[in-house]
């Protein structure tokens, strides 16, 4: 597997993995993030942020986004520490095959590149299976924070109680 920017003619297959995560995330917990519009999915893109797993026969597997700030989650507008992976999506066909371990090596080899000291993510504070599953990829819970009632973040995120993880490098 390799893992590659995204591209414009990507963003149907995204759109795909997106609608899997959203059915599989909603069925698993009775939440979901709510449906990322192609032109969020474009601008993405062409901010260089999302990012596909390529299997070795040049199938997209997954999707995530990297940001170098998170102001509003991680209180970060420098981008100095870390690297924030977000919206790791898998296509069901490839549930169960490492691939989120495989974005977080990545991660870890581009945080250590830019001279980062930490990757980080976060989930719903009440997702129980993602967070043990998170810790199990060797992300260490740091806490709990209430998001503001409206941000600049999609829209699931509006007031909700995320869990806040990180690997430290």
């Amino acid at each position: 597997m390799r893992i590659e920017q995204t591209i414009i003619t990507d963003i149907s297959i995204v759109e795909k993995i997106y609608t899997e995560a959203i059915a599989y995330q909603h069925h698993q917990t009775g939440y979901s993030w709510y449906p990322f519009s192609s032109s969020f999915i474009k601008q993405e893109i062409e901010e260089k942020r999302n990012f596909k797993v390529v299997t070795d026969e040049d199938e997209i597997a997954g999707v995530f986004s990297v940001m170098n700030v998170d102001p509003i989650i991680w209180n970060d507008d420098k981008g100095k520490e870390a690297i924030y992976l977000h919206r790791m999506a898998i296509l069901n066909n490839y549930r169960g095959k490492n691939i989120a371990k495989r974005v977080v090596e990545w991660a870890m080899i581009e945080a250590f590149k830019c001279k980062k000291k930490f990757i980080r993510i976060d989930t719903w504070a009440s997702n129980k299976k993602l967070i043990t599953y998170y810790q199990n990829l060797g992300f260490r819970l740091i806490g709990k924070k209430q998001l503001p009632p409206k941000s600049n973040l999609p829209a699931h995120y509006n007031n909700i109680e995320v869990s806040l993880f990180e690997i430290k490098l």
